[in-house]
């Protein structure tokens, strides 16, 4: 033996590589969930619908993980590396990607707050006032129609 690992060991790794990055993917993907929920409180239906989608996304994409690298067998240290990649990605990463994106979009809703909320209010009072104007017209229509 020349000490060189067997084709199939080298395979096995790739594809144990290929479940580890694949788990941060799907951890990543409900980052964005996450980082949803932070900017729009919602309740208790709508993120048990949130949640379903995402594990249904979850089960299809390992799936088809498992049959393109591995012609579908079902291999126990596959799964296990989506869980590491996911409980890596849930530790040592997400926290930062949640806190770091939620205060940059929340920074920009600020900005564009202030910059619509200004161009709302001269909007907001040319609604009312025709708004306004509109119920005279219709009032003195009514009076006009009632006289003849």
């Amino acid at each position: 033996m020349n000490g060189a690992v067997s084709g199939t060991i080298a395979r096995e790794a790739g594809l144990l590589a290929v479940s580890f990055l694949f788990g941060i993917a799907l951890m990543l993907l409900y980052d964005m969930v996450r980082i949803f929920r932070h900017m729009k409180k919602h309740g208790t239906v709508f993120m048990a619908a949130e949640d379903i989608l995402y594990w249904l996304i979850c089960a299809i994409g390992i799936f088809a993980m498992l049959y393109r690298e591995n012609d579908g067998l079902l291999r126990w240290f596959v799964l296990g590396g989506v869980a590491l990649g996911m409980l890596f990605e849930n530790g040592v990463i997400s926290p930062f990607v949640v806190r770091f994106a939620v205060k940059v979009l929340r920074f920009w809703q600020r900005v564009f707050g202030k910059i619509f909320g200004v161009a709302k209010k001269p909007g907001k009072k040319a609604f009312f006032f025709l708004k306004k104007e509109l119920k005279k017209i219709r009032k003195a229509f009514k009076i006009g129609i009632s006289k003849q």
